[in-house]
């Protein structure tokens, strides 16, 4: 009993994961947005105190919750679209760059590009 309820939260886990992707992928970067520095997402994911003072820089998808925030979303946990690269566990990387990102493969790290 004990694994399948393990079974189920790890499922619900990576398909929940999986439709936030969707999601984070089929939102365009609209130009006001993009011009004052910040990227469209949806305005719930957007790290508490990021959004851009100013509304309706992304037009075209307001509608659908999508906000100019300054800074990723929350749910954004993939190493390349957070700026960063999976390296060997042993490569050197700062303890700060280090990203906790869900797609590096066994063995490898997300280490933050700067």
């Amino acid at each position: 009993m004990k694994t399948v309820f393990i079974i189920c939260i790890f499922v619900y886990v990576v398909c929940g994961n999986e439709e936030d992707f969707r999601t984070i992928d089929s939102i365009i970067q609209e130009e006001p947005c993009a011009s004052q520095g910040g990227i469209c997402t949806v305005a719930a994911d957007c790290p508490k105190g990021h959004l851009a003072e100013k509304p309706d820089l992304c037009p075209k998808q307001r509608k659908h919750g999508v906000e100019c925030c300054h800074g990723q979303s929350l749910k954004e946990l993939r190493c390349q679209k957070r700026g960063g690269a999976c390296i060997k566990l042993n490569d050197f990387c700062n303890i700060q760059l280090i990203f906790e990102a869900e797609d590096c493969p066994s063995g490898r790290k997300c280490c933050m590009l700067v």
